[in-house]
């Protein structure tokens, strides 16, 4: 009677258990390690724009009470862009991680393409 019920443990530890020998558990690492470097690769390949052109730059030197959206709409006829498009130009041509200026800040606003 004991070695029938050691007999039925045997088979549910069979069952509960996943059949991998070492090269397929390999081979499925491979593939995830691919996979992932292919997924990231066109995430990052796709998240990158062309950084816009402008004929010229004009310096400008932060006043009190100047924000960036004041700036922007003060020199958006000579951008020829939206304001909006143009405060994301000054941000990108001056490598502001932020919408904070100072006054005495020397700022290069984007003109015309």
């Amino acid at each position: 009677m004991r070695k029938s019920v050691h007999v039925r443990r045997q088979r549910v530890r069979r069952r509960g258990r996943i059949g991998l020998t070492r090269a397929q558990a390999l081979l499925v690492l491979f593939a995830c390690a691919v996979f992932f470097c292919l997924l990231t690769g066109f995430v990052l390949a796709g998240g990158e724009e062309a950084e816009p052109v402008y004929a010229s730059y004009k310096l400008v030197t932060v006043q009190p009470g100047d924000s960036l959206w004041e700036l922007a709409g003060r020199y958006q006829e000579e951008a020829g862009i939206e304001r909006a498009e143009l405060i994301a130009a000054i941000k990108r041509a001056n490598q502001l991680s932020h919408t904070l200026i100072y006054p005495g800040d020397n700022l290069l606003i984007p003109l015309a393409k």
